[in-house]
């Protein structure tokens, strides 16, 4: 996916260029002069010292992050040149993988890399490499060789993704028993995966060749089983990970313009997608790799660096920081960031931008303020479609559906104003206000504008003049009607009687009204509006 730069090296750069952001600061940046790829964390239970381990073309670069500001590189690993290599970490064990090295690379592949993270700042740190040979299927003995990702859950199981071996679907590793000597306890091979994550006893693959995610039933590690299938947007499944709860799944398509995407897995026999978003800096961008911390997914796109998500409520999810460690490079190209991972105890979040390098980064994980706006005609009580729906401070319109219904999210909290308008019915206006990590809602009845009857059309007709009024008004064709007041929540507010064919009403709060006649005119009903 990448163009190379074969020289091995690094310098720090604190550029003072400011960079596209919001929520998300910079701590430092690590440049490198060859190209990057994938990344993780690790912390060392003692000291308490945290590391970036880095994926470069050439091998493993080793980065203490404990002063933020001043990343040191404590070692570099390295392997055979290759655009892809994946890293996580079990115990004091960094486990790594890389797939189709260059065909000018004179280096061994290595099937799995084992890094002895107690030895990072010892002059010559313990690393080994294994070759796994595997019998698949019966009688068929292989050589492990290359895999293009891998998972280790929190049982010590090792997932090895597009493997060389078989279809290249889930090779499973033991490390709890043994860490610097893991064995193979089976397979999974009906797709071949990209990536996947595992939690429990099941498995969410990502067959990106097949443009859907798999459930597999991991249970028994030699004999696992397919529980769902479904496609995502794009029909390019490249990345999945579960929400804590295990009731949402979380997917990236590896394509330009694609999305993240949420899919409520609660019943996997009924998997339906709940929300999609990308990243608002480019919508062009392609997604990467999307991890979740809480309520939070952070996400990489190549080109717009990295998004953060508030997936509190996954039917609406909201964007409440970016930050684009890609400044040179825009729309659908692999460029631009790999990974992110967001899981350090000091709250930072590292990067691996392909040209740019190591970032450090400082995020504000900022709850997001969500409203449900139900439009409905004040009068019928039905649904209004196509409102347009208007937050002044967001500066965006939003329009209601068939159900009269729109959702709307925004990281903003504090005081805003409302207008929802549609032909033929007055403006609503209110104030409002964003509440942060609620999912509130907005009832909106708006008054139609034509002055006429509901009831019998062949009734005789009534009108009512002026309307709006300052609460004087005719109600010619009723002389000396009795009636009752409601407002739009259907409540009484005044009972009455014309005096002839006018009527004077006491000072009432200015609004929507429903004027109801009473006695010998059958109760028919009209929008009044009071004006201030």
């Amino acid at each position: 996916m990448k163009h190379l730069y074969l020289i091995l090296g690094f310098v720090i750069s604190l550029s003072a260029a400011a960079q596209n952001s919001f929520n998300i600061t910079q701590k430092s940046h690590l440049t490198y002069l060859n190209d990057n790829n994938d990344i993780w964390g690790y912390t060392d239970s003692v000291s308490g010292i945290e590391y970036a381990l880095v994926g470069t073309t050439g091998g493993v670069s080793i980065v203490d992050i404990s002063t933020p500001t001043a990343p040191v590189k404590k070692q570099f690993i390295q392997g055979p040149y290759s655009i892809w290599r994946d890293l996580k970490t079990w115990g004091h064990y960094a486990y790594v993988t890389h797939d189709s090295p260059f065909s000018w690379n004179q280096i061994p592949s290595h099937g799995i890399m084992i890094i002895d993270m107690d030895s990072v700042n010892n002059p010559n740190p313990t690393w080994k490499n294994i070759n796994f040979p595997y019998e698949y299927p019966a009688g068929v003995w292989d050589t492990l060789k290359t895999a293009h990702n891998l998972y280790i859950d929190e049982n010590g199981y090792c997932y090895l993704f597009g493997a060389n071996i078989a279809n290249g679907g889930a090779l499973i590793l033991d490390l709890a028993t043994d860490p610097w000597n893991p064995t193979v306890v089976g397979i999974y091979d009906d797709y071949y995966f990209h990536d996947g994550m595992v939690r429990g006893d099941t498995l969410w693959g990502s067959a990106v060749y097949a443009g859907k995610f798999v459930v597999v039933d991991v249970t028994q590690k030699d004999s696992a089983q397919t529980l769902a299938t479904h496609g995502t947007p794009n029909s390019f499944t490249h990345n999945t990970w579960i929400s804590d709860d295990n009731q949402t799944l979380f997917c990236t398509d590896e394509v330009g313009g694609a999305f993240l995407s949420a899919y409520d897995v609660s019943d996997l026999n009924n998997i339906t997608e709940v929300d999609r978003i990308q990243s608002s800096l480019d919508s062009g961008v392609i997604p990467h790799n999307a991890h979740v911390l809480g309520q939070w997914v952070v996400t990489s796109y190549y080109t717009s660096g990295v998004q953060i998500v508030d997936a509190k409520y996954p039917e609406l999810m909201v964007e409440v920081g970016y930050f684009d460690t890609s400044p040179n490079f825009s729309g659908g190209g692999f460029y631009g960031n790999w990974g992110a991972y967001p899981y350090f105890e000091s709250g930072l979040l590292i990067c691996s931008d392909i040209e740019e390098g190591l970032w450090v980064l400082d995020p504000e994980y900022v709850e997001a303020s969500r409203v449900h706006v139900v439009v409905y005609d004040s009068i019928t009580k039905g649904p209004l479609g196509n409102a347009t729906i208007t937050f002044n401070k967001l500066g965006q319109n939003y329009q209601s559906n068939i159900d009269g219904l729109a959702d709307v999210g925004t990281p903003m909290q504090g005081s805003d104003s409302l207008n929802v308008s549609l032909t033929g019915f007055v403006t609503h206006k209110q104030t409002y206000n964003w509440l942060g990590g609620q999912f509130d809602t907005i009832r909106v009845a708006l008054l139609n504008v034509n002055n006429v009857s509901i009831g019998e059309e062949s009734a005789a007709p009534i009108i009512i003049q002026p309307n709006p009024s300052k609460g004087s008004f005719q109600i010619n064709g009723a002389p000396d009607a009795a009636f009752t007041l409601y407002n739009t929540a259907g409540m009484p507010v005044y009972t009455g009687k014309a005096a002839g064919n006018w009527v004077e009403l006491p000072t009432l709060p200015s609004g929507h009204y429903i004027i109801a006649l009473d006695g010998a005119y059958q109760n028919r009903k009209f929008p009044l509006i009071l004006l201030p």
